[in-house]
């Protein structure tokens, strides 16, 4: 099977934008893992809202996937501080 697709949200995508590249680098590689075999990947869904997130160090990404469809939707980025306010 295909590496999953990922398909960034615009607020995923600036905020994904100002973090320092080694981050980056870090968070981009465990999307690349957690696509390489969706379905069988552990997913942590979040209380109270139809998402999932991933935890990379101190970063959180919060995503929905489609396993069906081989995609992850990226809908935010940020540290575990402030990632869950709004």
């Amino acid at each position: 099977m295909s590496r999953a697709q990922q398909v960034y949200q615009r607020d995923f995508d600036a905020d994904f934008l100002r973090l320092p590249p080694e981050l980056r680098k870090r968070l981009q590689d465990a999307l690349d893992a957690m696509g390489k075999d969706l379905r069988a990947d552990p997913h942590h869904r979040l209380t109270g809202v139809q998402a999932f997130r991933m935890r990379v160090g101190d970063y959180r990404v919060i995503y929905d996937f489609d396993a069906a469809k081989n995609e992850i939707q990226l809908l935010a980025v940020g540290h575990r501080r402030e990632i869950y306010r709004g």
